[in-house]
Order: structure tokens, then C-alpha cells, then sequence
């Protein structure tokens, strides 16, 4: 009766190989971090004309609060004004919704609470410019008269086509250093920058992470 030994036989260059598969893991992973730190970031600025302002930059306190709270509700006006027009009687004309609506929908900054206490109690005034038949051109919303100091005052614009079927709507941000002023012939670019309104840049991705989160 004869005993077999079972004996591990090793492959030669095993060690040679998991020493060359870790150095070439290990050149990847240097690799991959130089291009993402050198690379893979962008660190442009983005250009400001004379009749535009950084919204990242250029406000503090009370400005930067409306801006944030403008800037988060802009989009959302559209949809209320589908809301407020759902119900209308047949003939009844369609409108953008007043201030009195905000309310109502509890919509920041023009909403009155405690915020809008902090932030100056700014007035907000509405102009819709076509009164009758398609509604075509800007309507804005004016923000002045806020109480407190150094304090400037905004403009939303709605440039709206509604033809037929067609429903196109840009919605732009604008900002005066004057706390008080009246409300702009139109919404127009052009007679807004004569009027020494200034179209606000919002911030670019890279500068948003660094507003919130510091350097």
C-alpha cells in the first residue's frame, strides 16, 4: 500500500507578478489624480459686462437675500399662472399673477413675513403692458422702496409670446443701485440699461459650491 503527498507547486514569476499588477494600479491612481487636479478643473472666470452684475460678487445682506429668493421662485411663476388662469369664465382675459396672488401662494420675497420684515418690507409693484387681445411683450415686477440702507431694488422680467398654441416665456433678474425708482417704460434690454438697470449674471456651478460650502 503506497501513500501519495500532495505538494502546492507555485507558478515561477508569482511574486514578480503581483508586485508588477500593484506598481501599475498604483501608476493608474497617480495618474488619475494629477489629470483631475491639473486637468479636470475649470477655473475660468466668467466675463461681466458693463450693464450686468455678479450675483455671486456684488450683493450682501438684504440684496442677496431677495436675489436667492427671485432666483429660486422665477421659475415657479409660470406655473402659478397657469393656476390662477385654470378657472377663467370663457372671453375672461388672462393675467400674471398680482401681488395679492403671492400672498396667497405664500411665494417669497413677496410674500409678507417675518423675512420680508428683515430683508426691508420692499414694495412690489406689477405691470402688464398688454391690456386686451394676445398678451405679447414684458411684464415685470418692480421691488423698491426698501427701508433699509444701501439697499438697491429688483426688477423681474417676463418676456412672454402667447400665440395659438405657443407659450414661450424668458425670465430675467435686473438690479438698480437705487433703493427707490420708478417702474421702466418697458422690459426691453436696450431701454433698461439706458435707465441704469443692470442685468444680474447668476452664479456659474464651481461658484455656487464655493458660496455654500467656502473654499
Amino acid at each position: 500500500m503506497s501513500t501519495e503527498a500532495l505538494q502546492l507547486v507555485r507558478p515561477t514569476g508569482s511574486r514578480y507578478e503581483t508586485f508588477a499588477l500593484l506598481l501599475i494600479t498604483a501608476l493608474l491612481i497617480s495618474a488619475q489624480m494629477w489629470y483631475v487636479s491639473t486637468l479636470g478643473r475649470q477655473t475660468s472666470e466668467e466675463e461681466i459686462y458693463a450693464w450686468q452684475v455678479s450675483s455671486f460678487s456684488s450683493f450682501e445682506g438684504a440684496d442677496q437675500a431677495i436675489y436667492n429668493s427671485l432666483f429660486t421662485v422665477k421659475d415657479e411663476i409660470p406655473y402659478i399662472y397657469d393656476d390662477v388662469n385654470m378657472f377663467n369664465e370663457p372671453g375672461e382675459k388672462f393675467h400674471w399673477p398680482n401681488l395679492q396672488d403671492f400672498q396667497d401662494y405664500l411665494l417669497p420675497p413677496f410674500y409678507h413675513d417675518i423675512s420680508w420684515e428683515q430683508n426691508g418690507s420692499v414694495g412690489w409693484l406689477l405691470y402688464e403692458p398688454v391690456a386686451e387681445g394676445e398678451m405679447q411683450g414684458y411684464s415685470m415686477y418692480l421691488g423698491t422702496n426698501g427701508m433699509l440702507e444701501n439697499q438697491g431694488s429688483f426688477l423681474l422680467t417676463i418676456g412672454h409670446v402667447h400665440a395659438g398654441f405657443s407659450n414661450n416665456n424668458s425670465l430675467d433678474i435686473w438690479w438698480h443701485p437705487q433703493r427707490s425708482i420708478d417702474m421702466p417704460e418697458s422690459g426691453f434690454k436696450d431701454t433698461l440699461v439706458r435707465q441704469g438697470w443692470q442685468l444680474v449674471v447668476p452664479y456659474s456651478g464651481d461658484k455656487e459650491v464655493k458660496r455654500i460650502f467656502g473654499e
